[in-house]
């Protein structure tokens, strides 16, 4: 298997893959260790292919984790892993140029990105409490695989591709740097004593800031966040702020009163959510049939049908 991607005589750029060679048809994002591009398959049938190349002073790769939930997710059934995309194809480290490549399920826009084309930058009532919904769905997909994913935030949600019959579904992606947080046997793992902080400093939850090992109440509370992030045009209450160390101290005062992130009466079920979360910890599992339900209830009582017209519908 080669990573290296190789050029053609007329300019077109493709990488061989385990099982099928991939034609770029065009670019999608690039940063500074990587790039992701819409690509078609010699098999047929278009994917995206994210290139990874190995950072200095990093002995691996993001994409290995990334292929290790995406291959348990592979091992489950159908309707266990509806909001993970599937795997179709990746490399191995390649030694020469330092470069790692999967190929998934190409998706659509992310949830941050859709939202920032909005002036108020936050999503309808509607669109907003069927994203908590799919997104804690997709949460639980990856905590019953095994994994946490602990960068829990609106762009790594995205929708389905617009004209396929998962346009409106909300899978969570880029699991670069998720942790196995299960034994063989499904008992949770010895917690580490000290972590590096990782992930995003808005939406990393307490736990993160205090450089302890994550449990699975945690990428919850970077859900509860990422709702605040979606419903509330006020955002969150550190959405300004730089420094680290205040963001820990407001997030703490807000956990402590859960009204300065929702202060609507009418969302009163979140702040429910918020205490149940608090109460939890690190081998706790989490009752995500009551968190739905709660979100169910806000919006029933907002006159919410959670069944379209979802806010990419009506402005795509």
């Amino acid at each position: 298997m080669h990573t290296a991607s190789m050029i053609t005589d007329d300019g077109i750029q493709s990488f061989q893959g385990a099982t099928q060679e991939f034609i770029v048809v065009s670019d999608i994002a690039s940063g500074g260790y990587g790039a992701v591009h819409k690509v078609r398959g010699s098999k047929g049938g278009v994917f995206a292919l994210k290139l990874e190349k190995r950072a200095p002073k990093r002995d691996h790769y993001k994409l290995q984790m990334e292929v290790r939930v995406l291959q348990a997710a592979a091992l489950a059934k159908p309707e266990e892993r509806q909001h993970l995309p599937t795997l179709i194809d990746h490399s191995e480290p390649h030694s020469s140029t330092k470069s790692m490549f999967i190929v998934m399920t190409l998706l659509g826009k992310s949830l941050g990105d859709i939202k920032r084309a909005y002036r108020k930058r936050i999503f309808s009532p509607n669109t907003a409490y069927y994203c908590a919904i799919q997104s804690i769905d997709a949460i639980k997909e990856m905590h019953d695989l095994g994994f946490l994913h602990r960068d829990i935030k609106p762009a790594n949600f995205v929708i389905g591709m617009a004209g396929t019959k998962n346009a409106d579904m909300v899978f969570v992606v880029d699991y670069g740097i998720a942790r196995k947080i299960l034994d063989a046997k499904g008992s949770m793992l010895t917690p580490r004593r000290k972590i590096k902080f990782k992930g995003t400093v808005r939406f990393a939850p307490v736990t993160m800031h205090k450089m302890e090992e994550l449990g699975r109440k945690d990428d919850c509370e970077s859900w509860i966040y990422m709702v605040v992030d979606m419903v509330n045009v006020n955002r969150l209450p550190w959405h300004m702020v730089t420094d680290v160390d205040e963001v820990e101290r407001m997030k703490r005062k807000a956990i402590a009163e859960p009204k300065r992130l929702f202060p609507k009466t009418e969302e009163r079920e979140f702040m429910e959510i918020v205490k149940y979360l608090n109460g939890l910890h690190y081998v706790d599992k989490i009752d995500y049939k009551w968190i739905r339900e709660m979100v169910r209830r806000v919006a029933k009582r907002r006159n919410c049908s959670l069944l379209g017209q979802f806010d990419w519908q009506i402005n795509p």
